[in-house]
């Protein structure tokens, strides 16, 4: 066979093999991604990462993780300042509208003032707080607004600061801020009824410092003035105090009595402090039983209404003062629960004088029942 039939008869047998479609297949094959590398030696084959130093992968690991918790810190952040910013001025808005209105005349400034002071005058009690707030806002209203001394807004102002003093213990100062209020409601022709209140504040500031001039002063000033029942009732019985304390007794009792008379049988607290004065009186003429007794049913009367502030009062200095005559008669153990019942009263007052007078009182008959256990 020559060598051109032997070639021609070689061609022939490798198409019959082949199936028709196995060239493009191979073709595909080959040009695929996977075999592109064969066919692209420009562009070098990935090779897997490795690192020779695990410190520094640690520290890139660190790296990513510190960004991420920053992120989600800063994220949190920024949802826990607006959460906050949004109910503080939610709570601006709702001391505003429906609990403690501020004049227009006052400003921005003076208004998120005196928000605080209600603040601390009612939901977070710290009187001494709410004194530097609401003397920041007379400043305003008297150097920023130009607003005058005896402009209403100014006297209510004063009086609201003197509440303020009287609760944080600075009796002198609260003196000084009712008094001024006083002299223009009266010069200026204002509500007899606020000049009536305020001198009986003047009048019992001046009995706590012992001041019983110008208490009796203020106070008769006021019970002259004074054109409801109910208020000529407190007002007696203030002067009633006052003749006690002086140990004027024959002025007192037919005061206390006339006062006792006069209390409405629906009016359980100022039938309790009627009913403390009476006890004090009868201490001080040395008839203790009949002290005890009054004490007692001023006690009682004082926790028919628990949220009454005169009776939350008058209940804190009655208990007081039956620890005191219990102490005296050797009773220690029901004096000392007394004592704390008197403790208590004036928490829910938030009368810090009074409450720091009761806690030694306590503290003193605590130490003597440890002394007699031992």
């Amino acid at each position: 066979m020559s060598a051109t039939r032997l070639s021609t008869w070689l061609r022939k047998s490798v198409q019959r093999s082949v199936p028709l479609n196995g060239s493009r297949r191979m073709t595909s094959a080959f040009s695929s991604p996977r075999a592109s590398v064969f066919h692209r030696a420009d562009v070098p084959p990935k090779t897997p990462s490795f690192t020779t130093s695990p410190y520094n992968e640690a520290i890139k690991n660190i790296k990513y993780q510190a960004k991420l918790v920053a992120k989600i810190t800063g994220y949190t952040a920024i949802s826990v300042t607006a959460a906050v910013a949004l109910v503080w001025q939610l709570s601006h808005w709702y001391i505003e509208y429906t609990m403690s209105p501020t004049p227009p005349e006052l400003g921005y400034q003076a208004r998120n003032l005196l928000h605080g002071a209600y603040i601390r005058e009612t939901i977070a009690p710290n009187f001494e707080m709410a004194v530097l707030y609401v003397r920041e806002a007379l400043r305003i209203a008297l150097e920023e607004r130009h607003l005058k001394e005896s402009s209403p807004i100014v006297i209510q102002l004063r009086l609201r600061l003197a509440h303020d003093e009287e609760h944080a213990g600075n009796l002198l100062d609260a003196i000084t801020e009712y008094t001024r209020s006083w002299k223009f409601i009266v010069e200026e022709g204002g509500s007899k009824e606020d000049a009536v209140e305020t001198a009986k504040h003047i009048g019992n500031l001046y009995l706590r410092i012992a001041d019983y001039e110008r208490a009796e002063e203020f106070l008769a000033w006021a019970l002259h003035s004074a054109t409801t029942d109910n208020n000529k009732a407190k007002i007696t019985l203030a002067l009633a105090s006052l003749y006690a304390l002086q140990r004027n007794f024959q002025l007192a009792l037919p005061l206390l009595g006339e006062a006792l008379k006069a209390v409405p049988d629906n009016d359980v607290c100022l039938k309790a402090i009627v009913q403390n004065q009476l006890s004090e009186i009868m201490f001080g003429l040395g008839k203790m039983d009949e002290a005890m007794g009054w004490a007692q049913a001023a006690v009682h009367a004082s926790a028919s209404d628990a949220r009454n502030q005169d009776c939350l009062e008058c209940g804190g200095v009655a208990s007081n003062n039956l620890g005191k005559m219990l102490e005296l008669k050797g009773e220690f153990e029901q004096a000392l629960e007394h004592y704390k019942q008197a403790v208590t009263y004036s928490l829910s007052v938030h009368d810090s004088e009074s409450r720091n007078r009761y806690i030694l009182n306590q503290e003193r008959i605590q130490e003597k029942l440890n002394n007699k256990a031992e």
